[in-house]
C-alpha cells in the first residue's frame, strides 16, 4: 500500500469539506466572489502540525493566480510538498478544484511509497465538493474503461462517488474486498497486485457499509472466511436495496 493511513486520519479532515450529503462547493457564481488568497512563505517548509494549523485556519477563499500556479507545480512533483499542495488546493475555490481534477485526469502511476497520497486527497476533495459534473469522472477513474492505474486512488474515487449516490463502482469495491481471499478466484482483480490491501479494503468496506446503512464490521486483516462473509453480507444488502444487480 502506498497511500498512508495518515491520509484518512489527518489530511482528509484538512480538506475542510462538508460531510456526505452536504455539498461544500461554493458553485460557479459564488466562487467568483471568493476572496483571493496568497500562499504563506512557509507553507512547504513548516513542521506538520504548523501546516495543519495553517490549513485549518484558512477561511473561505480561492487562491490567487500566482499561488495556484505554485501549487499546481508542486502537485506535479512528489513527496510531502505535493501532498500539502493537494490539501491547500482542496481548501480553495472551484478553479483550485479544477487543478486537482486535471491532475487526476492525467492518470499518473506513482512509483514511490506514499506517492499516491496527493491523488487520494484530490479524489476525496472532488467527491466532497458536491459538484455533480465531477461524479462521472470519479466513476470512470474507479471502474471505467480507462481507470486510474493506482489502486488506492481508484478506491477513493469509487468510495467518493458512492457517497454521492453513484452506484456504478460497487462491483469494483466488492472486488477489492474479495482480493487476496478465495473469493478472488470468481472475481479476479483487474489491477496490478500490491504489497498490502488493508487501506484499500478498509476504505471500500466503509463506503459500502455507509451505502448499506450498517456499521462497518469488515476486518481487512481478519481470517479469509470472515472477510468473505462480511463481503457477502454487504453485497446481499446492496442487492436487496436495488444498488447491485
Amino acid at each position: 500500500m502506498r497511500a498512508p493511513l495518515l491520509v484518512t486520519t489527518l489530511l482528509l479532515p484538512l480538506l475542510g469539506c462538508a460531510g456526505t450529503g452536504e455539498p461544500s462547493d461554493p458553485g460557479p457564481e459564488r466562487g467568483l466572489d471568493l476572496p483571493r488568497r496568497e500562499l504563506a512563505g512557509s507553507w512547504d517548509q513548516s513542521g506538520p502540525w504548523d501546516f495543519e494549523r495553517y490549513a485549518l485556519g484558512l477561511g473561505p477563499g480561492s487562491w490567487s493566480s500566482s499561488a495556484r500556479r505554485t501549487l499546481a507545480e508542486a502537485l506535479a512533483g512528489e513527496g510531502e510538498r505535493t501532498v500539502r499542495a493537494a490539501v491547500l488546493l482542496a481548501r480553495g475555490g472551484p478553479g483550485d478544484l479544477d487543478t486537482l481534477r486535471a491532475r487526476l485526469e492525467q492518470r499518473v502511476e506513482e512509483t514511490l511509497r506514499h506517492g499516491d497520497a496527493a491523488e487520494v486527497v484530490a479524489a476525496a476533495a472532488l467527491a466532497r465538493s458536491g459538484a455533480g459534473e465531477v461524479l462521472p469522472l470519479l466513476v470512470e477513474l474507479a471502474d471505467g474503461a480507462s481507470p486510474h492505474p493506482d489502486l488506492e486512488v481508484r478506491v477513493e474515487c469509487g468510495a467518493g462517488a458512492l457517497d454521492r449516490g453513484r452506484t456504478e463502482a460497487i462491483p469494483f469495491l466488492l472486488r477489492v474486498l474479495h482480493a487476496g481471499t478465495p473469493a478472488e478466484l470468481a472475481d479476479p482483480i483487474d489491477w496490478t497486485p500490491v504489497d498490502t490491501l488493508a487501506w484499500s479494503k478498509s476504505r471500500a468496506a466503509e463506503a459500502l457499509s455507509r451505502r448499506a446503512g450498517v456499521p462497518c464490521r469488515f476486518q481487512p486483516d481478519g481470517p479469509f472466511a470472515d472477510q468473505q462473509r462480511e463481503a457477502a453480507r454487504l453485497a446481499a444488502l446492496l442487492r436487496a436495496a436495488g444498488d447491485l444487480p
